[in-house]
């Protein structure tokens, strides 16, 4: 993505969250997530990371309207999902999840998993600690780490 582009798609994430209720410092880094697609605003995540310990880690995942998180699984994190705003699809090992705000869903090492959401979306992850290096994915295209263009 262009660095505009990830300025424009940091910006709508953080009114996003603001509108929830969740208040950002204005240092607080939000990374923009188009897993090297080029099409974030159908195949990417908002994340804001409050927290990677050894042990735990906490993040805001936010979801803008029709947007997906790739199918991929994880080696050695455990993740639970609490959806805060909007409605939630999963697809966990094939098998259909749909969350509501107050709902959540906990999974374990090496489920497949993918979620969207219809109307956009925020959800608080709280799991064992987070390295990129531990998500893989389906589609061998997609790398996690943001690839960033200067214009």
């Amino acid at each position: 993505m262009k660095r505009s582009e990830i300025l424009t798609a940091q910006a709508r994430v953080r009114r996003r969250l603001e509108a929830s209720g969740l208040v950002l410092k204005s240092s607080t880094a939000i990374e923009i997530v188009d897993f090297g697609l080029g099409l974030w605003e159908q195949t990417g995540l908002g994340i804001v990371i409050r927290v990677n310990e050894p042990e735990y880690c906490s993040k805001y995942l936010t979801l803008e309207a029709g947007q997906e998180c790739p199918q991929h699984s994880h080696k050695v994190k455990k993740e639970t999902f609490f959806v805060l705003t909007g409605a939630v699809e999963l697809e966990l090992d094939g098998q259909a999840v749909s969350l509501s705000p107050g709902l959540s869903c906990t999974l374990e090492p090496g489920v497949n998993h993918k979620f969207w959401s219809n109307g956009g979306a925020i959800i608080e992850e709280v799991s064992t600690h987070d390295e990129n290096s531990d998500s893989y994915f389906a589609n061998t295209a997609i790398i996690r780490d943001p690839i960033i263009e200067e214009d």
